[in-house]
């Protein structure tokens, strides 16, 4: 009667960040305490933070009922940037 047309499908898993292996992981950890030890602080952070860009608009309802996130954020429910300095080599993967 008609063509017949295949659907095609992806799974979701393949559209996530693949997971990095253990050694890759502790690598990235060495290689960022060598920055953090033989660079100034600016120079850390422009190495860390090169080729990032801002994110513009972010839409959609969040609940924001936590009230761990509730310090977060503003009278508009926009999430506020966090100014103060993280401990990056103690950070979770």
């Amino acid at each position: 009667m008609g063509t017949e047309m295949k659907i095609e499908r992806k799974s979701s898993i393949d559209k996530e960040p693949q997971t990095l292996f253990f050694d890759q992981i502790q690598y990235a950890r060495e290689a960022a305490l060598y920055v953090l030890s033989t660079k100034t602080m600016e120079e850390a952070l422009r190495i860390f933070t090169e080729g990032l860009q801002p994110v513009i608009i972010a839409e959609g309802k969040i609940n924001f009922d936590d009230k761990d996130l509730s310090d977060f954020i503003d009278e508009h429910n926009n999430f506020l940037l966090l100014e103060r300095f993280r401990d990056i080599d103690s950070a979770p993967f």
